[in-house]
């Protein structure tokens, strides 16, 4: 039987990972800065909250250092060195502000929407460039996953354009946030599937998280959407394995090759995470009822999916290694429990999750990434990898270390 490969992943960096401790710090100079903007901005008897009160709020509720050790915040960019070196010591008064976060009269919440996706129009070319700067040969599908920003003509069918690709077929996989990578690549595969020639499909990631700082929200939930989510791109291929065999323009053809997928939508809980279009950003609800959802299902979804190649996940699961998206730390160890496995089997999520925090739909690649080239992974060993989001959706790949 033929079979479908995932391979070629390249993490990208575009800009500089800085301390999680120091983000978080700097946090509460922004939200201090804007709850006061805003309160200047109105009439009446609005309190202003102490700095010493969104402090402690950020140290209560923002994800610790000992979870995240970096992240990449690109619109934090301008003011990195300061971050890193100069913060430590300098009054919260006399913190420099980004000159991009820097609000427009009326605009006491920093900029609007169609600001913030010029920036990602700004930077995602970057993400393509050093994507096909590995390998510059011409794919037949190109599929572009985001949940941050949107443009058309896209930043995939500019990266097209630029290569003079006139018969790359370009595919928009947008607005699924952490769970993105499933349906696009359960998509580049009917698409391999359905091609007559086989040619490579691309698949690129391109999250651009800090663009959707909330700063209009100072509640619990916000402080740890704020603290966990980073920027985060990443790009990768399928191809079909014999014709990867025969291809000599790759010189690293580990991946793994994908046996099933499944996806579900959990009844009831449609209201229970979104990711909507706001006045000044995308804005994330989660309730408190997730983890409770998650653990709850998940064993019985992965269930289902090893039924699809006829294998027990309880006879199997000992034998298995597990990529979960780390929604949070908590979220790795619920699943981690429902299943009954050790935290070992899933060191990968825990890894990075605190190298670089949630990067909504790039992480499970980046996940990928590291146990491909990790070599106490044997060829043959199975991976079970899942994700969640809006919907709530629940969504995984089993697959085969080749």
């Amino acid at each position: 039987m033929k079979s479908t490969v995932i391979f070629n992943f390249h993490p990208i960096i575009l800009g500089k990972l800085m301390d999680q401790s120091k983000l978080n710090q700097y946090t509460k100079f922004l939200y201090y800065y804007f709850q006061k903007l805003h309160t200047e901005s109105l009439a009446g008897d609005n309190q202003l909250m102490p700095f010493d009160e969104v402090s402690e709020q950020v140290d209560k509720y923002g994800i610790p250092s000992e979870n995240i050790s970096k992240r990449q915040i690109l619109i934090f960019d301008e003011v990195e060195k300061f971050i890193e070196t100069k913060m430590n010591g300098t009054p919260f008064s006399a913190y420099p502000l980004p000159s991009c976060l820097e609000a427009h009269p009326n605009d006491v919440f920093g900029p609007k929407i169609g600001v913030r996706m010029e920036w990602f129009k700004k930077y995602m070319d970057h993400v393509f460039d050093e994507f096909y700067s590995k390998n510059e040969t011409q794919p037949e599908h190109l599929i572009h996953v985001t949940c941050s920003g949107y443009s058309s003509p896209s930043v995939a069918q500019h990266a097209v354009i630029k290569r003079n690709w006139e018969t790359t077929k370009v595919t928009h996989s947008y607005q699924m946030g952490c769970y993105g990578a499933f349906p696009a690549i359960r998509t580049g595969s009917s698409l391999l599937y359905a091609s007559q020639d086989k040619g490579r499909v691309d698949i690129v990631h391109t999250e651009l998280l800090s663009a959707h700082l909330n700063l209009t929200e100072f509640s619990a939930a916000n402080t740890m959407i704020c603290s966990l989510f980073a920027d985060g791109f990443i790009g990768y291929s399928l191809c079909d394995e014999e014709i990867l065999k025969k291809d000599k323009t790759f010189e690293d053809k580990q991946g793994m090759r994908i046996l099933a997928s499944h996806e579900v939508i959990i009844p009831d809980t449609l209201e229970d995470m979104s990711w909507d279009l706001g006045e000044y950003n995308f804005l994330m609800t989660l309730s408190k009822r997730v983890p409770v959802f998650i653990r709850k299902n998940i064993k019985h979804f992965l269930e289902n999916l090893c039924k699809k190649v006829g294998i027990s996940l309880d006879d199997e699961k000992d034998k298995m290694c597990f990529a979960i998206h780390p929604g949070g730390p908590k979220i790795i160890d619920y699943v981690v429990e429902a299943i009954g496995i050790s935290k070992e089997q899933a060191r990968w999520s825990y890894d990075i999750l605190y190298r670089y925090g949630n990067m909504s739909s790039s992480t499970i690649p980046h996940v990928l990434d590291e146990m491909i080239h990790d070599n106490t992974i044997a060829s043959g060993t199975k991976v079970l990898a899942m994700a969640f989001g809006p919907g709530l959706t629940a969504t995984a790949l089993l697959l085969e270390k080749t």
